[in-house]
Order: structure tokens, then sequence, then C-alpha cells
């Protein structure tokens, strides 16, 4: 497996797969499911502002995008603080990527601080995946399995039910490709893989407790990595926090194991 040369390129493409997945994430919330949990996708500049009012987490809150494929305008910037601003949100974030033009210099003249948790973007070539020795069965899973998808991954996260039922929605929608891990006829555990511009994003990934160290997220990556291969995928990439010193960072070394590499980390900034 080579390693694949982090270019400006290669930045706005993986940026650009996991941006493009987040959008069509947006777009499968069901009406109902939109509205109970305060979901909005808002274009800003070369990016979007990303918010779920109802969940206080900075996965589903923050501004991402911004700064990939141009500079952009301290208004655009503005535009976007001030969508949070509206909500009453506190923990929402604006991605910073090494190279993200002007972004970083904006928001330092807005006050912004670094976020307690930044993360690693990581990247990978189209090598075949190493095969996972597991007693679970890993499974493609379409739209007529999509509430336990989405119930199965909401669980494995911590995340209400109601998740869970925009998460199902996912399957079934173009380029998406969503596993399962059984234990016979029981889940165990989800993940998905996004296509876009043949660059494939794994995300969703997560585990029930009670099935943990088994190796269904391992499994469930090498599905995934398989399953882009066959599509036509040149890379993949995904990304996850960067673990403090003493915490055990599962799906940092899962990625890892699964030949994904550090491409670079990701500042995450906040309001003071």
């Amino acid at each position: 497996m080579a390693a694949v040369a982090i270019t400006p390129e290669v930045v706005r493409r993986i940026e650009t797969a996991e941006h493009e997945a987040w959008r069509e994430i947006d777009r499968a919330a069901p009406p109902e499911i939109r509205a109970a949990l305060g979901i909005a996708c808002i274009s800003i500049g070369d990016g979007a502002a990303f918010a779920a009012s109802k969940i206080d987490h900075i996965q589903f809150n923050r501004l991402a995008g911004l700064g990939v494929t141009r500079e952009i305008a301290a208004e655009e910037l503005d535009e976007g603080i001030a969508i949070f601003e509206r909500l009453g949100l506190a923990n929402w974030i604006v991605h910073v990527p090494p190279q993200s033009h002007n972004l970083a210099a904006l928001c330092a003249a807005r006050g912004f601080v670094p976020h307690s948790r930044s993360w690693a973007k990581f990247a990978r070539d189209a090598a075949p995946p190493a095969m996972i020795d597991t007693d679970l069965q890993i499974r493609e899973i379409g739209s007529d399995q999509g509430e336990i998808f989405g119930a199965t991954a909401a669980k494995g996260f911590g995340m209400p039910p109601i998740v869970g039922k925009w998460l199902g929605a996912i399957p079934g929608r173009p380029n998406w490709h969503c596993f399962l891990a059984f234990d016979g006829n029981t889940p165990a555990a989800a993940g998905a893989l996004y296509i876009h511009e043949c660059a494939g994003w794994v995300g969703v990934g997560a585990t029930l407790e009670n099935y943990r160290g088994r190796k269904a997220q391992q499994a469930i990556l090498a599905a995934r990595i398989a399953k882009g291969i066959e599509r036509g995928c040149e890379l993949f990439t995904t990304e996850t926090g960067i673990p403090h010193a003493g915490e055990a960072g599962p799906s940092f070394k899962n990625i890892q194991r699964a030949g994904l590499q550090i491409a670079y980390e990701r500042k995450n900034l906040k309001r003071p």
C-alpha cells in the first residue's frame, strides 16, 4: 500500500467527499425529523453551515468546507457565524484544514480559539483491504433495512432513537453503500460509504457496546473499502477526534488498521 501524497488537490477531494456526504445526510432527513431536530444545511462561501439545533454536539453543528477551494470573503464567514448565533448554540465549531486559504486569519481576527478536540483527517489509496477474521457476518443492506441500520448506528453512538430515524433514511440513496454486522440475525454494528468524484468517504461507523472487541468495525471498514474499489474509487477518507492522553481512541486505531493514514490534523476553532 502506497502512502497518499497530500497535495492541494487531494485535500480538496477528501474534504469535498466528506462535505458532500454530509450534504446528502442532510437531504435524507424526513421532514418530521428535520423539524424535530432543527436540521439545516446552508451554503456559505465554498462550504456550508451544518446545524441540528436540538443536538448539543459539534459533530452536528459546524462550519465546514470553507476556504478549501478559494479565499472567502469576511462577509461569508460572518454570515455563517450569524446562523449559529441566531440558533443560540454554544457547541459549534469551524473546521480549518491546513490548506484553507485565508480562513484561519479571518477566524483569528474574530477572536476564535482552538477547540479542545482537533480531528485527524485520514486518507488511503485503493489497495485491496486485508481480510478480517471475525465471527460476525458483514452484509450490505438496502432501504428495506434502513430502520435497523439507523437504530444500530444511533445506539452505538449513544444517540437518542430519533437520530436513528434520521440515519435510517440513508440506505438506498444514490452513491451510498451501507453495511451491517450481524451476530446470527441480530445487528451488532453499522457503517456507511459515500462516493463522490472517485473518492470514498467512510462514516457512520458504530458498534453496539456488547459487541465491541469482536472486530466488527475493522470488518465493516474492509467491506466498505472493497465496495469502493469495485465502484472505481481512487482514494478513501474519513476523520475522527484525536485522542487526548489516556484516552483509548478505538476509532482512531481501527481507522489506521484499515490502512488509512493521517493526512493532516484539522483544527477546530470556536468562540471563546
